[in-house]
């Protein structure tokens, strides 16, 4: 991982914060942004929108034993490379990321390749469809134990050689449960899931629950986006 340090504020209601010195995760996950919108306005849009729910919902905070912005990223992508069942996908695997490919190539002096044209598929599926189909993929397919998160190969397949799995302890400190393998497109070898604990996986699963539930109930984007707090209440 990179190096970070958490600065840990006194005080009632203070968050911890996670602080990173010459990190190149935002400029990759900048990049893997702008290409997003680049080849499908709504790959990006759902990004920043699943990115927005994970804040909200609270499951979004490394400190706390969580995935990270960046990791959502990536799990965005992936579904949208791979999660739409009986359809072509909307994103291509890396190798189509024209900016992307070269920064995970990394050699000096490389030619720039073309901008890829955006990919004609999704059946023109807002959104909001996309998020709901992300949500049940991620709830109801995606299978946490034997399947890696690669938007670099962009397809479905258990973890590289190369990815360290992630096992989690339990609070009861002696049972143990698979984390998710998210591989960084940028280093095969980092396991981008590993900020997440056992509670952290817990609160994933029930806010991918509770998102499938409101679906069911045509609930609005107010009431989906509903700020999370702990069970005794805002801080």
């Amino acid at each position: 991982d990179e190096p970070k340090v958490t600065l840990l504020p006194s005080g009632e209601g203070a968050v911890p914060i996670d602080l990173a010195m010459n990190s190149a995760t935002p400029l990759h996950n900048a990049a893997l942004l702008v290409e997003c919108g680049r080849l499908d306005p709504r790959a990006q849009a759902l990004a920043l929108f699943v990115r927005r729910w994970a804040k909200d919902r609270g499951i979004c905070h490394i400190a706390k034993g969580h995935l990270s912005p960046y990791a959502w990223t990536l799990l965005t992508i992936y579904f949208l490379q791979v999660g739409l069942r009986e359809e072509e996908p909307i994103l291509p695997a890396l190798e189509g990321f024209a900016v992307s490919s070269r920064l995970a190539e990394k050699p000096a002096g490389l030619a720039a390749t073309s901008v890829p044209k955006p990919l004609a598929a999704g059946k023109g599926k807002s959104v909001s469809s996309l998020f709901m189909n992300f949500v049940r993929f991620y709830q109801s397919s995606f299978d946490l134990r034997n399947e890696a998160v690669s938007i670099r190969t962009g397809k479905r397949a258990p973890p590289g050689l190369a990815l360290p799995l992630h096992i989690m302890l339990r609070e009861d400190g002696k049972s143990t449960e698979v984390g998710p393998c998210i591989e960084d497109p940028f280093d095969q070898t980092r396991n981008i899931g590993t900020t997440m604990n056992a509670a952290g996986l817990d609160r994933m699963k029930q806010e991918l629950a509770r998102a499938e539930e409101l679906f069911s109930k045509n609930a609005s984007l107010t009431e989906m986006l509903e700020p999370w707090f702990p069970e005794d209440g805002p801080a």
